[in-house]
């Protein structure tokens, strides 16, 4: 990780500085704000770490500049004793996290956290990649389909509520873009959007994410740290993939829901937080209260509104436009820009997108960087980048496919069949759940 210091004490900026670099770490160190901020913006990083009380321009004005001009930016506040109050305010106001200095100073707290923040970084990787890659709000969401269209009315129109809100959508579909433009739309749109896959955290770490926790409460829980629900005061939290929560972290989410209460893990004291929450989940979520995977009252809780994102088959009139976006904003090394050629618009056209938008982006992605010419590109050039057994769909011809290629095609098709749920694919097929779970690995299967 790339990592600014900005600390006035001297011997703090050294223990750090030695302490990170032994973790592998890139590590710049300044000694004021202003000098901090002058670094950031001629360099690039990963994490500030900021002393919160210093001469001239202190930790506060540097998250402030953070927040507006480098918002991807995780910082994290180091604080005396008697600051504490000063750093859960910090933590409101976009802080990812804050450690007390106590005397002497020892630097493992500060590797606990960073190692924390590698494990967060990681799981906002896909998102991020989404946002990154090109995918802005408007283009997908101002595509001509009817499904779009259609979609963009509801969120307007609940948009400005504070009620909570349910997405459901297949993989890739779109359900954070709708998330965000639901929050950009909304009275929050001050405050933060903050996201979480909740089917990539085990449990111990998603409540601890979730809620924060007291110093001592588990193993490596070296200070004590807020939650992201404190980070997202005043502002949206998104859960993703929200079917995969465990049962103990449901009772205490619809806590929240109903009185806007939690608890810290380890916590005995009940903390309060005014933030809209946002569940999406690309599962058949009645399935899921039925097999009691789901609380019920959860489930009413939630979806007081809920919403559908189309899959991409189902708006192929936004695939052009679509594709054309994605390739002027890649950023590829050394790469020269494509467009498509009429033929390779149709055959992309053509294809079912069981991956949806992340699918398209990947293959178009993948020819830009296969490719070794320029100018348009062709109907080979993308069919060459179309899964085989993806493209047989289409031939019908399945006589040069081994016996695993058409079990992998008969359980694509079945999924489509079925608009990407796995439940109840499982039983069209007549397998149970976490036998179609596996074959969908061992696959490389993304039609969930």
């Amino acid at each position: 990780m790339r990592i600014l210091i900005i600390d006035d004490e001297e011997y703090v900026r050294l223990v750090l500085e030695q302490a990170l670099r032994e973790e592998g770490c890139e590590v710049t160190a300044v000694t004021h704000g202003a000098a901090g901020i002058e670094t950031l913006q001629s360099s690039t990083f990963d994490c500030v770490i900021t002393d919160l009380r210093m001469p001239g321009l202190d930790g506060r004005a540097v998250l402030k500049w953070v927040r507006e001009h480098q918002p991807d930016l995780d910082v994290l506040m180091l604080t005396g004793h008697g600051d504490v109050k000063d750093a859960v305010e910090a933590i409101k106001q976009g802080a990812w996290d804050f450690l007390v200095k106590d005397t002497p100073f020892d630097a493992a707290a500060v590797n606990a956290a960073l190692a924390r923040l590698k494990t967060v970084r990681a799981l906002r990787k896909e998102s991020l990649a989404a946002r990154h890659g090109g995918f802005t709000r408007d283009v997908i969401i101002e595509g001509p389909s009817q499904a779009w269209q259609k979609l963009k009315a509801q969120i307007a129109q609940v948009a400005p509520s504070n009620a909570a809100v349910l997405i459901q959508g297949e993989t890739g579909s779109g359900k954070e873009i709708a998330a965000r433009l639901l929050h950009d739309l909304s009275r929050r749109a001050g405050g933060p959007f903050i996201a979480i896959n909740c089917g990539a955290v085990s449990r111990e770490l998603l409540e601890s994410e979730l809620f924060g926790h007291e110093k001592g409460s588990f193993t490596g829980a070296t200070s004590a740290k807020p939650g992201l629900l404190a980070a997202a005061e005043g502002g949206t939290l998104f859960l993703d993939e929200l079917g995969e929560m465990p049962g103990p972290m449901q009772v205490s989410l619809l806590r929240f829901l109903d009185r806007g209460e939690y608890r810290p893990v380890g916590s005995t004291r009940t903390l309060q937080a005014n933030v809209r929450v946002i569940g999406a989940t690309n599962q058949d979520i009645q399935e899921l209260v039925h097999q009691g995977r789901f609380r019920d009252d959860l489930l009413y809780r939630i979806n007081t509104v809920t919403l559908r994102v189309p899959p991409l088959r189902e708006r192929k009139e936004d695939l052009p436009k679509l594709a054309e976006h994605v390739l002027s904003t890649l950023r590829i090394p050394g790469a020269t820009k494509r467009t498509l050629l009429p033929e390779a618009v149709q055959t992309l056209t053509a294809h079912n997108w069981p991956g949806n938008v992340r699918e398209l982006r990947n293959v178009l992605e993948g020819i830009v960087l296969m490719s070794t010419g320029a100018g348009e590109i062709s109907r080979e050039e993308v069919l060459g980048l179309l899964p085989k057994t993806r493209t047989t769909l289409q031939t019908g011809d399945q006589s040069h496919l081994s016996l695993d290629e058409i079990e992998r095609l008969h359980i694509q098709r079945v999924l489509e069949a079925n608009g990407g749920n796995k439940t109840q694919a499982a039983k069209t097929l007549d397998i149970d759940y976490k036998t179609l779970l596996t074959k969908l690995k061992q696959y490389t299967l993304t039609s969930d």
